[in-house]
Protein backbone atom coordinates (compact mmCIF):
# COMPACT_ATOMS: atom_id res chain seq x y z
CA UNK A 1 0.00 0.00 0.00
CA UNK A 2 1.51 3.53 -1.11
CA UNK A 3 1.82 5.53 2.00
CA UNK A 4 1.18 9.01 1.36
CA UNK A 5 0.83 11.14 4.21
CA UNK A 6 -0.81 14.29 4.67
CA UNK A 7 0.99 17.14 6.27
CA UNK A 8 -1.02 19.45 9.15
CA UNK A 9 -1.75 22.84 8.05
CA UNK A 10 -2.59 25.95 10.08
CA UNK A 11 -6.25 25.55 9.61
CA UNK A 12 -7.73 28.20 7.00
CA UNK A 13 -3.86 28.97 6.31
CA UNK A 14 -4.13 31.16 2.37
CA UNK A 15 -2.15 31.04 -0.39
CA UNK A 16 -2.56 31.39 -4.53
CA UNK A 17 -1.13 31.04 -7.53
CA UNK A 18 -1.33 33.30 -10.66
CA UNK A 19 -0.65 32.35 -13.71
CA UNK A 20 0.28 35.04 -15.66
CA UNK A 21 0.65 35.50 -20.05
CA UNK A 22 4.08 36.61 -20.88
CA UNK A 23 3.63 39.17 -23.65
CA UNK A 24 6.00 40.62 -26.32
CA UNK A 25 5.66 44.54 -25.97
CA UNK A 26 6.37 45.20 -29.91
CA UNK A 27 3.91 42.72 -30.86
CA UNK A 28 1.74 41.65 -27.43
CA UNK A 29 1.69 38.33 -28.78
CA UNK A 30 2.41 35.75 -26.12
CA UNK A 31 6.37 35.80 -25.76
CA UNK A 32 9.13 32.64 -25.29
CA UNK A 33 11.32 34.36 -22.76
CA UNK A 34 10.12 33.04 -19.00
CA UNK A 35 12.92 31.01 -18.34
CA UNK A 36 14.97 34.07 -19.26
CA UNK A 37 13.01 36.28 -16.74
CA UNK A 38 12.61 33.49 -14.21
CA UNK A 39 16.58 32.95 -14.13
CA UNK A 40 17.28 36.35 -13.55
CA UNK A 41 14.64 36.78 -10.69
CA UNK A 42 15.86 34.10 -9.07
CA UNK A 43 13.44 32.98 -6.54
CA UNK A 44 12.17 29.65 -7.32
CA UNK A 45 9.67 29.54 -4.72
CA UNK A 46 7.77 32.08 -5.70
CA UNK A 47 8.34 32.47 -9.14
CA UNK A 48 8.27 29.12 -11.29
CA UNK A 49 7.87 27.79 -14.63
CA UNK A 50 4.85 26.18 -16.11
CA UNK A 51 4.40 24.11 -18.98
CA UNK A 52 5.00 26.77 -22.27
CA UNK A 53 7.52 28.94 -22.49
CA UNK A 54 5.10 32.08 -22.49
CA UNK A 55 3.69 31.80 -18.75
CA UNK A 56 5.27 32.95 -15.83
CA UNK A 57 3.49 31.51 -12.46
CA UNK A 58 3.66 34.18 -9.29
CA UNK A 59 3.27 32.34 -5.50
CA UNK A 60 2.43 33.64 -2.49
CA UNK A 61 3.54 32.78 0.82
CA UNK A 62 1.82 31.46 3.47
CA UNK A 63 -0.93 34.40 4.63
CA UNK A 64 -3.98 34.37 7.27
CA UNK A 65 -5.94 36.46 5.56
CA UNK A 66 -5.89 38.17 1.92
CA UNK A 67 -4.94 42.05 2.20
CA UNK A 68 -1.67 40.82 3.29
CA UNK A 69 -1.32 37.86 0.20
CA UNK A 70 -2.28 41.26 -2.02
CA UNK A 71 0.55 43.26 -1.18
CA UNK A 72 3.02 40.45 -1.39
CA UNK A 73 1.87 39.24 -4.71
CA UNK A 74 1.89 43.23 -6.16
CA UNK A 75 4.89 43.49 -4.97
CA UNK A 76 6.28 39.97 -6.63
CA UNK A 77 4.38 40.89 -9.87
CA UNK A 78 5.73 44.22 -10.31
CA UNK A 79 9.68 43.08 -9.55
CA UNK A 80 8.93 40.13 -12.02
CA UNK A 81 7.32 43.07 -14.40
CA UNK A 82 10.72 45.20 -14.14
CA UNK A 83 12.83 42.17 -15.00
CA UNK A 84 10.58 41.52 -17.88
CA UNK A 85 10.63 44.85 -19.48
CA UNK A 86 14.50 45.08 -19.74
CA UNK A 87 13.38 41.83 -21.76
CA UNK A 88 10.85 43.91 -23.78
CA UNK A 89 7.84 41.49 -22.03
CA UNK A 90 5.26 42.80 -20.32
CA UNK A 91 2.68 40.67 -17.76
CA UNK A 92 -1.11 40.39 -17.77
CA UNK A 93 -3.59 38.63 -16.50
CA UNK A 94 -6.91 36.61 -18.30
CA UNK A 95 -7.90 33.12 -18.72
CA UNK A 96 -6.76 33.37 -22.26
CA UNK A 97 -4.33 35.03 -24.97
CA UNK A 98 -7.11 36.93 -27.10
CA UNK A 99 -4.78 35.41 -29.96
CA UNK A 100 -3.17 33.39 -29.65
CA UNK A 101 -2.65 30.39 -32.30
CA UNK A 102 -2.32 26.98 -29.98
CA UNK A 103 0.30 25.22 -32.09
CA UNK A 104 2.79 27.86 -32.14
CA UNK A 105 3.38 27.42 -28.21
CA UNK A 106 6.83 26.10 -27.20
CA UNK A 107 7.33 23.59 -24.36
CA UNK A 108 9.53 24.51 -21.20
CA UNK A 109 12.15 21.84 -21.66
CA UNK A 110 12.15 20.57 -18.47
CA UNK A 111 11.19 16.34 -18.12
CA UNK A 112 8.04 16.64 -16.19
CA UNK A 113 6.58 18.74 -18.99
CA UNK A 114 8.57 16.88 -22.17
CA UNK A 115 6.82 13.93 -20.55
CA UNK A 116 3.46 15.33 -20.53
CA UNK A 117 3.89 16.95 -23.97
CA UNK A 118 4.61 13.09 -25.22
CA UNK A 119 1.65 11.65 -23.41
CA UNK A 120 -0.95 13.97 -24.20
CA UNK A 121 0.67 15.45 -27.43
CA UNK A 122 -1.40 18.27 -28.72
CA UNK A 123 -3.19 19.10 -25.66
CA UNK A 124 -0.34 20.39 -24.14
CA UNK A 125 0.36 23.04 -26.48
CA UNK A 126 -3.49 23.79 -26.48
CA UNK A 127 -3.44 24.02 -23.10
CA UNK A 128 -1.40 27.15 -23.08
CA UNK A 129 -4.52 29.01 -21.01
CA UNK A 130 -4.20 30.61 -17.56
CA UNK A 131 -5.08 30.02 -14.27
CA UNK A 132 -5.70 31.05 -10.52
CA UNK A 133 -4.78 27.98 -7.83
CA UNK A 134 -6.32 28.93 -4.13
CA UNK A 135 -4.53 27.04 -1.42
CA UNK A 136 -6.61 27.07 2.17
CA UNK A 137 -4.85 25.06 4.92
CA UNK A 138 -6.60 22.18 6.96
CA UNK A 139 -5.68 19.43 9.49
CA UNK A 140 -5.92 16.40 8.29
CA UNK A 141 -6.57 14.44 5.13
CA UNK A 142 -10.34 13.47 6.10
CA UNK A 143 -10.78 17.16 6.02
CA UNK A 144 -9.43 17.94 3.18
CA UNK A 145 -11.31 14.68 1.08
CA UNK A 146 -14.71 16.62 3.12
CA UNK A 147 -13.89 19.54 1.44
CA UNK A 148 -13.24 18.16 -1.81
CA UNK A 149 -16.63 17.13 -1.59
CA UNK A 150 -18.59 19.92 0.51
CA UNK A 151 -16.94 22.69 -2.23
CA UNK A 152 -18.28 21.01 -5.36
CA UNK A 153 -21.81 23.42 -5.43
CA UNK A 154 -19.42 26.60 -5.31
CA UNK A 155 -17.33 26.10 -8.04
CA UNK A 156 -19.88 28.13 -10.46
CA UNK A 157 -19.37 30.86 -8.10
CA UNK A 158 -15.53 30.99 -9.00
CA UNK A 159 -15.95 30.58 -12.43
CA UNK A 160 -18.50 33.50 -13.02
CA UNK A 161 -16.16 35.79 -10.26
CA UNK A 162 -12.66 34.94 -12.31
CA UNK A 163 -13.67 34.53 -15.67
CA UNK A 164 -11.93 36.07 -18.35
CA UNK A 165 -11.31 34.32 -21.54
CA UNK A 166 -13.86 35.14 -23.96
CA UNK A 167 -11.77 35.51 -26.76
CA UNK A 168 -9.63 32.12 -28.69
CA UNK A 169 -7.56 33.26 -32.08
CA UNK A 170 -9.76 36.02 -32.22
CA UNK A 171 -12.78 34.55 -32.12
CA UNK A 172 -15.67 35.20 -29.54
CA UNK A 173 -16.62 31.95 -28.03
CA UNK A 174 -19.84 33.17 -26.63
CA UNK A 175 -18.42 32.11 -23.09
CA UNK A 176 -17.27 34.05 -20.01
CA UNK A 177 -15.05 31.63 -19.42
CA UNK A 178 -13.59 29.43 -22.45
CA UNK A 179 -10.14 28.38 -20.79
CA UNK A 180 -12.24 24.72 -19.61
CA UNK A 181 -11.99 23.93 -23.71
CA UNK A 182 -7.97 23.08 -23.08
CA UNK A 183 -8.29 21.03 -20.31
CA UNK A 184 -11.45 19.07 -19.98
CA UNK A 185 -9.86 16.48 -22.19
CA UNK A 186 -7.63 15.34 -19.70
CA UNK A 187 -8.41 12.13 -18.89
CA UNK A 188 -8.70 12.79 -14.66
CA UNK A 189 -10.24 16.33 -14.92
CA UNK A 190 -13.64 16.90 -13.51
CA UNK A 191 -14.53 16.33 -9.32
CA UNK A 192 -13.50 14.29 -6.69
CA UNK A 193 -14.95 10.33 -7.65
CA UNK A 194 -17.98 9.42 -5.34
CA UNK A 195 -16.99 6.46 -3.98
CA UNK A 196 -13.47 8.73 -2.05
CA UNK A 197 -15.11 10.04 1.73
CA UNK A 198 -11.69 9.31 3.64
CA UNK A 199 -7.95 10.05 3.45
CA UNK A 200 -7.55 5.86 3.09
CA UNK A 201 -9.79 6.27 0.01
CA UNK A 202 -7.47 8.64 -1.29
CA UNK A 203 -4.75 6.86 -0.70
CA UNK A 204 -5.63 3.75 -2.18
CA UNK A 205 -7.37 5.56 -5.27
CA UNK A 206 -4.04 6.82 -6.15
CA UNK A 207 -2.24 3.84 -5.59
CA UNK A 208 -4.36 1.57 -7.81
CA UNK A 209 -3.82 4.68 -10.56
CA UNK A 210 -0.45 4.98 -10.27
CA UNK A 211 -0.27 0.69 -10.40
CA UNK A 212 -2.59 0.50 -13.48
CA UNK A 213 -0.16 3.56 -14.86
CA UNK A 214 -3.14 5.91 -14.97
CA UNK A 215 -1.07 8.66 -13.52
CA UNK A 216 2.41 8.89 -12.79
CA UNK A 217 1.87 11.00 -9.80
CA UNK A 218 -0.57 13.67 -8.16
CA UNK A 219 0.34 15.76 -10.30
CA UNK A 220 -1.58 13.70 -12.66
CA UNK A 221 -4.98 14.81 -10.96
CA UNK A 222 -6.60 17.92 -12.69
CA UNK A 223 -9.45 18.22 -10.40
CA UNK A 224 -11.14 21.24 -9.94
CA UNK A 225 -10.83 20.66 -5.81
CA UNK A 226 -8.32 18.41 -5.29
CA UNK A 227 -6.22 17.31 -1.90
CA UNK A 228 -2.43 18.84 -1.46
CA UNK A 229 -1.13 16.28 0.66
CA UNK A 230 2.78 18.11 0.70
CA UNK A 231 1.52 21.34 1.51
CA UNK A 232 -1.71 20.22 3.71
CA UNK A 233 -4.62 21.84 1.77
CA UNK A 234 -7.17 21.84 -0.77
CA UNK A 235 -6.27 23.57 -4.22
CA UNK A 236 -9.46 25.19 -6.12
CA UNK A 237 -8.28 25.06 -9.75
CA UNK A 238 -11.61 26.44 -11.57
CA UNK A 239 -10.65 29.97 -11.75
CA UNK A 240 -9.47 31.80 -14.78
CA UNK A 241 -6.66 34.50 -13.75
CA UNK A 242 -8.34 37.98 -12.89
CA UNK A 243 -7.13 40.89 -14.21
CA UNK A 244 -5.71 42.61 -11.24
CA UNK A 245 -4.16 41.29 -8.15
CA UNK A 246 -6.74 42.54 -6.04
CA UNK A 247 -9.36 40.33 -7.17
CA UNK A 248 -7.14 37.18 -7.27
CA UNK A 249 -6.79 37.77 -3.01
CA UNK A 250 -10.55 38.34 -2.88
CA UNK A 251 -11.35 35.24 -4.19
CA UNK A 252 -8.59 33.94 -2.01
CA UNK A 253 -10.40 35.73 0.71
CA UNK A 254 -14.27 34.52 -0.35
CA UNK A 255 -12.45 30.64 -0.62
CA UNK A 256 -11.01 30.88 2.72
CA UNK A 257 -14.04 31.54 4.28
CA UNK A 258 -16.24 28.96 2.09
CA UNK A 259 -13.93 26.14 3.97
CA UNK A 260 -13.69 27.80 7.09
CA UNK A 261 -17.64 28.03 7.05
CA UNK A 262 -17.69 24.36 5.56
CA UNK A 263 -15.68 22.61 8.24
CA UNK A 264 -18.09 24.21 11.10
CA UNK A 265 -21.21 23.43 9.95
CA UNK A 266 -20.99 20.01 8.60
CA UNK A 267 -23.96 18.12 7.45
CA UNK A 268 -24.23 15.14 5.21
CA UNK A 269 -25.60 16.85 1.77
CA UNK A 270 -26.74 13.66 -0.60
CA UNK A 271 -24.26 15.00 -3.43
CA UNK A 272 -25.72 16.55 -6.59
CA UNK A 273 -26.39 14.32 -9.81
CA UNK A 274 -23.31 14.54 -12.40
CA UNK A 275 -25.42 16.13 -15.12
CA UNK A 276 -26.72 18.93 -12.34
CA UNK A 277 -22.95 19.43 -11.06
CA UNK A 278 -21.65 19.48 -15.13
CA UNK A 279 -25.07 21.65 -15.74
CA UNK A 280 -23.97 24.44 -13.34
CA UNK A 281 -20.29 24.51 -14.22
CA UNK A 282 -21.65 25.24 -18.08
CA UNK A 283 -23.93 27.33 -17.15
CA UNK A 284 -21.18 29.37 -15.17
CA UNK A 285 -18.73 29.39 -18.04
CA UNK A 286 -21.43 29.99 -20.68
CA UNK A 287 -23.36 32.92 -19.24
CA UNK A 288 -21.32 34.44 -16.40
CA UNK A 289 -23.39 36.72 -14.48
CA UNK A 290 -26.32 35.68 -16.48
CA UNK A 291 -26.14 31.93 -15.76
CA UNK A 292 -29.03 29.88 -14.16
CA UNK A 293 -28.18 27.39 -11.36
CA UNK A 294 -29.47 24.45 -9.69
CA UNK A 295 -29.57 24.04 -6.26
CA UNK A 296 -30.01 20.63 -5.64
CA UNK A 297 -30.80 20.78 -2.24
CA UNK A 298 -33.41 23.18 -2.64
CA UNK A 299 -34.50 21.38 -6.11
CA UNK A 300 -35.30 24.55 -7.43
CA UNK A 301 -33.37 26.60 -10.35
CA UNK A 302 -31.75 30.51 -9.78
CA UNK A 303 -29.58 32.70 -10.81
CA UNK A 304 -25.93 32.65 -9.55
CA UNK A 305 -25.89 35.80 -8.63
CA UNK A 306 -28.95 34.76 -6.47
CA UNK A 307 -27.18 31.72 -5.22
CA UNK A 308 -23.59 33.82 -4.17
CA UNK A 309 -25.62 36.67 -2.32
CA UNK A 310 -27.49 33.63 -0.45
CA UNK A 311 -23.86 32.50 0.19
CA UNK A 312 -22.16 36.02 1.72
CA UNK A 313 -25.40 36.35 3.98
CA UNK A 314 -24.70 32.73 5.35
CA UNK A 315 -20.91 33.19 5.57
CA UNK A 316 -21.59 37.10 7.18
CA UNK A 317 -23.00 35.11 10.35
CA UNK A 318 -19.75 33.79 11.26
CA UNK A 319 -17.53 36.75 10.06
CA UNK A 320 -14.85 39.52 11.31
CA UNK A 321 -14.56 42.38 10.68
CA UNK A 322 -11.37 41.60 7.85
CA UNK A 323 -13.93 38.71 6.67
CA UNK A 324 -16.74 41.17 6.05
CA UNK A 325 -14.46 43.61 4.15
CA UNK A 326 -14.08 40.36 1.67
CA UNK A 327 -17.68 39.91 1.61
CA UNK A 328 -18.65 43.77 0.81
CA UNK A 329 -16.27 43.83 -2.25
CA UNK A 330 -17.85 40.52 -3.76
CA UNK A 331 -21.28 41.39 -2.99
CA UNK A 332 -20.03 45.00 -4.47
CA UNK A 333 -18.27 43.01 -7.78
CA UNK A 334 -21.81 41.37 -8.06
CA UNK A 335 -23.76 44.27 -7.98
CA UNK A 336 -21.99 45.79 -10.75
CA UNK A 337 -23.21 43.00 -12.64
CA UNK A 338 -19.34 43.08 -14.90
CA UNK A 339 -16.79 40.64 -14.63
CA UNK A 340 -13.54 40.26 -16.29
CA UNK A 341 -14.60 38.78 -19.91
CA UNK A 342 -17.45 41.42 -19.64
CA UNK A 343 -14.54 43.86 -19.62
CA UNK A 344 -12.82 42.39 -22.64
CA UNK A 345 -15.98 42.28 -24.58
CA UNK A 346 -16.73 45.70 -23.52
CA UNK A 347 -13.46 47.13 -25.07
CA UNK A 348 -13.56 45.10 -28.28
CA UNK A 349 -17.04 46.58 -28.59
CA UNK A 350 -15.98 49.86 -27.86
CA UNK A 351 -13.72 49.76 -31.29
CA UNK A 352 -10.51 48.99 -29.46
CA UNK A 353 -7.78 46.71 -31.66
CA UNK A 354 -6.05 43.52 -29.88
CA UNK A 355 -2.98 45.26 -29.29
CA UNK A 356 -4.56 47.81 -27.20
CA UNK A 357 -7.11 45.86 -25.29
CA UNK A 358 -3.43 43.57 -24.37
CA UNK A 359 -1.88 46.86 -23.52
CA UNK A 360 -5.14 47.58 -20.89
CA UNK A 361 -5.13 44.58 -19.33
CA UNK A 362 -1.18 44.63 -18.39
CA UNK A 363 -1.35 48.50 -17.57
CA UNK A 364 -4.60 46.59 -15.13
CA UNK A 365 -1.79 43.97 -13.53
CA UNK A 366 0.64 45.98 -12.89
CA UNK A 367 -0.75 49.69 -12.74
CA UNK A 368 2.03 52.48 -12.77
CA UNK A 369 1.27 53.37 -9.18
CA UNK A 370 0.73 50.68 -6.55
CA UNK A 371 -2.52 51.22 -4.64
CA UNK A 372 -2.01 49.80 -1.44
CA UNK A 373 -4.99 48.19 0.14
CA UNK A 374 -5.63 47.57 3.75
CA UNK A 375 -8.20 45.61 6.26
CA UNK A 376 -9.20 49.45 6.76
CA UNK A 377 -10.14 50.35 3.06
CA UNK A 378 -11.44 48.27 0.29
CA UNK A 379 -10.63 49.64 -3.14
CA UNK A 380 -12.93 48.19 -5.57
CA UNK A 381 -11.54 46.73 -8.46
Amino acid sequence: MLDLPFSPSSTHSLGIELELQLIDLDTTELSDKALEIIKEYNDDVHVKKELTLSTIEINSSVHTEPFTLYEEMSRTTRGVAEIAKQKNCGLCGGGRHISNIWKDQLITPTERYTEVHQHIGFLAKLSCVFGQHIHVGVRTGDDAIYLCHALIPYLPHFITLSASSPYYQSEDTLFASSRFSARNSFHTFGVIEHDIRRWQDFVSYIDECTELDVIRSLKDIYWEVRPKPDFGTIEIRTCDTPLTIFHAAMLGGYAQMLVKYLLNNRNKRVRARESIIFANTFNAQRYGFDAPYIDADQHQRISIKTHIRQTLTELEKEADDTERKVLSYIADYISQGINDADEIRNKVQQGMSESDIIRAMMDMLVPTEHITHSTKTIIQK
